[in-house]
């Protein structure tokens, strides 16, 4: 029997009922839209409540979380009347990320193994694996390392303790704000060549807290000749500077460690009254620091508007601005091997684009 000829009466049917009675049926169909409604938002009730008691069982701050959310629903743009002086500076393209799979530059070392060579790595969402390249984008190959995959690694730095040569990873990211703990990862630096592509094991992976409260942070920097990793916030009004030491700590009773807060650092500028407008939708994001890098006492921020330098010996002092050119989403900045005032800048692969930046900076020292 042909399936139509069986469905023909029942539609009949229901269309001489509609016709007979027209407005009980509308009201019986709002009803069966109204419990559909309502039994849809309880089910996504159900599962959001669920999720925050799973979160809040596994020390996530769902509170803070919550009020972060709201904030980002308002995307208020926060304003600054800072106006630091600037350096002498020079900004040269010299090349785009060649490994298609490096999409998102989130972190940037410069090695410590091999001149003109960089390390990187993508943002959330990828495995455990770091990119070498060229500092003119050239893909120079990829490395495993042997953990689970991060849950946002956002920055990355190179250093050499007792002659040995270090690449730290951070998993810092946090942009809900409500993560118990984040982590820095320290593997040495492969060598480029025959051990292309081979796995790498930690050497030490160090868990810790803020003292205050969850903090999302895009800027590491490993200072040696301190011996502390530092930590500069990201959404924070001023922005915090916090430090930890450069070695595992084992804390008495299995305690986190806790990151000591050493500054605040006011004078790194978000958008002066007026200037929202030429960035459109990223303007509530432009004076947030996305990277750091450091050598001797020259520490230098990258934010998607400019980069700047500060004194580490001296954090009382302002700011120094170095222009940049607005390339969208910059994301990490390292400095050159063995200098002082030369700097590498990348930015990620935007949706739909083949070409991701890098950036030479030259500038003067004050």
């Amino acid at each position: 029997m042909d399936t139509s000829e069986s469905i023909r009466p029942l539609t009949r049917a229901v269309k001489q009922q509609i016709n007979g009675h027209p407005k009980r049926y509308l009201f019986i169909m709002y009803k069966h839209i109204k419990l559909a409604i309502l039994m849809l938002v309880s089910s996504a009730s159900i599962l959001v409540l669920g999720t925050a008691f799973v979160a809040m069982h596994k020390g996530y701050d769902v509170a803070n979380a919550g009020r972060f959310a709201w904030q980002r629903v308002e995307q208020k743009v926060v304003f600054t009347q800072i106006n630091p002086s600037v350096i002498a500076s020079q900004v040269q393209w010299v090349g785009d990320i060649q490994d298609q799979e490096l999409n998102e530059s989130s972190g940037l070392a410069s090695s410590n193994l091999s001149d003109e060579v960089l390390w990187s790595f993508n943002d959330s969402g990828d495995s455990a694996r770091i990119f070498a390249l060229s500092t003119t984008g050239a893909a120079l190959g990829q490395w495993q390392i042997n953990v689970t995959n991060p849950t946002d690694w956002e920055a990355m730095d190179s250093f050499v303790l007792a002659d040995k040569a270090y690449l730290l990873l951070a998993d810092v990211g946090d942009n809900l704000r409500w993560r118990p703990f984040v982590s820095v990862l320290v593997v040495e630096e492969p060598e480029l060549g025959s051990n292309t592509g081979k796995s790498l094991a930690p050497v030490w992976q160090q868990n810790f807290r803020y003292p205050n409260g969850p903090r999302d942070c895009e800027a590491v920097a490993v200072d040696t000749n301190r011996g502390e990793i530092l930590f500069l916030s990201k959404r924070h009004v001023p922005n915090e500077l916090y430090r930890i030491p450069l070695e595992q700590i084992k804390t008495v009773d299995d305690t986190m460690l806790v990151a000591e807060k050493i500054a605040d650092i006011d004078s790194i500028p978000r958008l002066n009254q007026g200037e929202e407008g030429l960035f459109g939708k990223a303007a509530p994001y432009m004076g947030m620091p996305t990277g750091m890098s450091i050598s001797g006492s020259n520490l230098l921020v990258t934010t998607l508007q400019d980069a700047y330098l500060l004194n580490r010996g001296d954090l009382s002092q302002p700011a120094r601005a170095i222009p940049l050119p607005y390339i969208g989403q910059r994301e990490a900045i390292t400095f050159a091997r063995g200098s002082s005032n030369r700097a590498y800048v990348s930015r990620e692969r935007r949706n739909g684009e083949e070409i991701a930046d890098i950036f030479k900076v030259e500038f003067a020292l004050p």
